[in-house]
């Protein structure tokens, strides 16, 4: 029998079919976040939802958090959703790296159709102000002289910000020792306290930044951030090969026609082009990062395997 699905999946073999997107879209485009509101990638799906409205002439967008099971609940509903352009991913690099923290029944990179990369946020290493560390390489330096006396502290088990100070011991020879927490606004608040020597942190550090109690000694990407232009790399700092920057992409469902996959990138780029989307990433700490979906595809295989050997340092 062919299902609607069915057809839909055999359209991209078939073509482009420039008119299916000519029509797209005829009702509301729902883009699904699978984590909690007011997080970055929730953000930036607000903001480019508001942002399709307006580019489309009032097209309906709406956001639809669905948290849960480390981002896999929210993924896996848009993996099982019908490739109509109409449901879509929103998602930081949990992407990728929740299929080896979790058990997951959908794949990655086989399942989902790459729409665009849209912004870029990099770790934040921190410290107390009052803290006697002043750069990276006094945290280094004092780490080799008393192996397993100072700790990091990150949002939780696998995280992003685990993974910044994983990486760091395995670069660097040390052995830091690891101290999760709930969130990130409680990893901050206890570094701010002195109750951890450094933290690894995404946005959650910037309040604390901000008010003066959080020293930042590094970023954690291959460039200095363009929202912290005098704070070093650990890479330019150490010399050692060390990155994490956390893109924040936009997925379909596998199957979806390429001639919509096609539009939304372009219209994303678009948006990504402007100064109100700069001015976002701005207030939030992050870089505009855009890749059209071509661009994409042909790394998703690469970035499954980078974060794959992150997870794999938080396990070592």
């Amino acid at each position: 029998m062919i299902t609607r699905r069915s057809l839909l999946l055999s359209l991209p073999a078939l073509g482009a079919f420039p008119a299916l997107a000519q029509g797209y879209p005829e009702r509301p485009i729902k883009f699904v976040v699978p984590v909690a509101p007011a997080s970055a990638t929730d953000l930036t799906a607000r903001q480019m939802s508001a942002a399709l409205t307006r580019l489309w002439n009032g097209a309906p967008v709406v956001v639809d958090n669905r948290p849960g099971a480390g981002t896999v609940v929210g993924t896996d509903a848009v993996a099982k959703a019908p490739p109509d352009g109409y449901t879509l991913l929103f998602n930081l690099s949990s992407h990728y790296t929740a299929p080896w923290l979790e058990k997951t029944s959908y794949d990655a990179v086989v399942d989902f159709e790459p729409i665009a990369r849209l912004c870029s946020t990099a770790l934040v290493m921190v410290t107390a102000v009052d803290s006697p560390f002043r750069s990276v390489q006094n945290v280094i330096a004092a780490a080799k002289k008393a192996p397993r006396t100072l700790s990091f502290a990150s949002a939780g088990d696998g995280t992003t910000s685990h993974m910044g100070g994983s990486l760091l011991n395995n670069a660097a020879g040390i052995e830091l020792i690891h101290t999760p927490y709930k969130n990130g606004s409680q990893a901050m608040i206890e570094t701010a306290n002195g109750q951890v020597q450094v933290a690894f942190s995404g946005p959650a550090a910037l309040p604390l930044i901000k008010s003066g109690r959080l020293r930042v000694l590094a970023t954690t990407g291959t460039k200095r951030s363009m929202q912290m232009p005098d704070v070093p790399t650990v890479r330019e700092a150490t010399k050692l090969d060390y990155e994490i920057v956390s893109p924040v992409w936009a997925f379909a469902p596998k199957g979806t026609p390429a001639a919509i996959v096609n539009k939304l990138s372009e219209a994303f780029g678009t948006i990504v082009a402007t100064p109100e989307f700069k001015a976002f990433c701005e207030a939030q700490s992050l870089d505009p990062d855009y890749a059209p979906a071509a661009e994409v595809r042909a790394a998703a295989a690469g970035e499954a395997a980078k974060w794959r050997r992150l997870v794999q340092l938080t396990r070592a």
